[in-house]
């Protein structure tokens, strides 16, 4: 059971909700932490995208094809002759209908909505969008998981009046980077799932899913520098992937020879793939794929202590949860 299956599973909580359906987007959150937390909901586990990363996940989530059709098959990925960033650039994503567009929905962007690449228009394209707040607010919000719960709630009360679907965005996945699951997070869930209880009580059938999961991290400096050698000497552009799943886009003619060298290099911390063994679109994806195998693995950005993308448990499961009123 996929992310991709979410679009279908909104579209019958609509046909069935009484006042109608509030969707929580959470990014970053784990599977076992939403278990732990979202004591009054029920509460499956869904496969997230390969890689684990937003902007791979929620195309996913909201459109209910896979990256070989969206073509974001990551954060950084070949765009043309170079690398484009697929949250805060301008590559080309194909016109796909969403679930928000095809039912109208009210959209709470929050950090989403002072995007402005082609990423966030494809995912809240035809939408009734509520501004967000202003950026440095939402920074302050995240460093305080149970404030940023309290600053999604207010704004939630205030749309219900006006709508029947209802989507926002709960970005507890900064904090998580820098903090891990710490207690921050698990009381953020905690008052999540009372507010979530209160509006099921009111009617609405509330649904929560995340995007990935999250796990700790320590690069070893040694396997960063391989790497980067790697990438210097035998690529024709820097390597792109996305935090735990990383890939290289070597000359043609050195295609086997880099995939020996990465395996050799980065030994046990990472398994060496071709991109097309993993569902990867090409030429979007480099040819040569490392997926870690233990925290030493050289992920793009070692100042962070937990980190996602990759292919454990920890991070491809995901949560969906719903609350329902008791009938």
């Amino acid at each position: 059971m996929s992310l991709a299956e979410i679009p279908s599973r909104l579209e019958h909580a609509l046909g069935k909700a009484q006042s109608g359906v509030i969707v929580l987007a959470v990014n970053g959150l784990s599977s076992d932490v939403a278990k732990q937390s979202w004591l009054s909901a029920s509460v499956s586990t869904l496969s997230s995208t390969v890689p684990s990363t937003s902007a791979t996940a929620l195309l996913t989530a909201l459109t209910g094809v896979p990256a070989d059709v969206h073509r974001v098959p990551g954060t950084v990925y070949r765009n043309g002759s170079g690398l484009v960033h697929a949250i805060n650039g301008t590559p080309a994503v194909p016109v796909l209908p969403t679930v928000l567009e095809r039912h109208g929905a009210t959209v709470l962007a929050r950090e989403l909505d002072h995007l402005e690449g082609t990423w966030a228009q494809a995912l809240l394209r035809g939408c009734t969008r509520i501004p967000a707040p202003a950026a440095h607010k939402l920074a302050a919000q995240s460093e305080d998981p149970p404030l940023l719960v309290a600053n999604v709630v207010a704004d939630l009360d205030k749309a219900l009046k006006d709508a029947r679907f209802l989507w926002t965005y709960v970005n507890i996945g900064e904090h998580v980077r820098r903090n891990g699951y710490d207690e921050s997070v698990h009381e953020a869930m905690l008052r999540l799932d009372a507010h979530a209880s209160r509006w099921a009580a009111q009617g609405w059938t509330v649904v929560a899913h995340s995007d990935h999961g999250m796990v700790a991290v320590e690069p070893d400096p040694a396997l960063v520098e391989a790497w980067d050698t790697i990438v210097r000497e035998e690529c024709v552009i820097p390597s792109g992937g996305a935090g735990r799943l990383r890939w290289l886009y070597p000359a043609a003619d050195r295609l086997e020879a880099v995939f020996d060298r990465v395996a050799t290099a980065l030994g046990d911390s990472a398994t060496v793939h071709h991109a097309t063994d993993l569902g990867l679109p090409q030429p979007e994806a480099g040819p040569v794929v490392a997926v870690a195998a233990s925290p030493r693995f050289p992920v793009p950005d070692p100042t962070v202590r937990y980190e996602h993308g990759g292919l454990s448990r920890d991070e491809i499961d995901v949560p969906f949860a719903v609350w329902q009123a008791v009938q």
